[in-house]
């Protein structure tokens, strides 16, 4: 049933999920969702806390990388695993559940502390600004990101990473040896 919900959300909006809705395209009664849900503010909240959870997986296997251009390859395998999962977050639609948004909030800001804690030792050795440069490259893998889920055919992955690698050597130079 989040399934057949998430198809709806994905190609739809989160408007467009209904309780008849998704039990005619589970083939079953509107009562067989409501015994699993509840209610269809219940149905959405199951979803997002399911989408979070893979979408949460999937960065943090990407994250195991050691540059920006190895972390944003596994974290575009990722979205290419699951581009429903990484829509929903990345570009919401209307009509969302509340706790949609505040799930969204908190992730933004664990994902700032995470960019923040690993790039502070090579940004603050070379005299930069460690939280300018979190927040610049937080900015460009949420738009990497976004890229790819828009139009995968024009923004190819192997060009997303060129770019990647790119912004890596722009704004966290190696420290200089000495």
């Amino acid at each position: 049933m989040l399934d057949a919900c998430r198809v709806i959300v994905d190609t739809e909006g989160f408007h467009a999920v209904t309780i008849n809705r998704v039990a005619q395209d589970c083939r079953v009664s509107r009562t067989v969702v409501y015994q699993q849900f509840g209610s269809l503010n219940a149905m959405l909240i199951a979803l997002v806390d399911r989408e979070i959870d893979r979408a949460g997986q999937g960065f943090l296997e990407a994250v195991r990388g050691q540059s920006f251009p190895d972390v944003m390859a596994r974290i575009l395998r990722a979205v290419d695993t699951h581009p429903a999962t990484w829509r929903m977050f990345m570009m919401p639609s209307e009509g969302g559940p509340p706790e949609l948004y505040a799930h969204l909030a908190s992730a933004r800001t664990s994902v700032l502390g995470y960019v923040t804690q690993v790039i502070g030792d090579q940004v603050d050795g070379g005299g930069g600004d460690t939280e300018l440069t979190a927040r610049s490259v937080h900015a460009i893998a949420d738009e990497i990101v976004r890229l790819r889920l828009q139009d995968p055919d024009r923004y190819s992955t192997d060009r997303l990473l060129r770019h990647a690698d790119a912004v890596s050597a722009a704004l966290m130079p190696p420290p200089p040896s000495g």
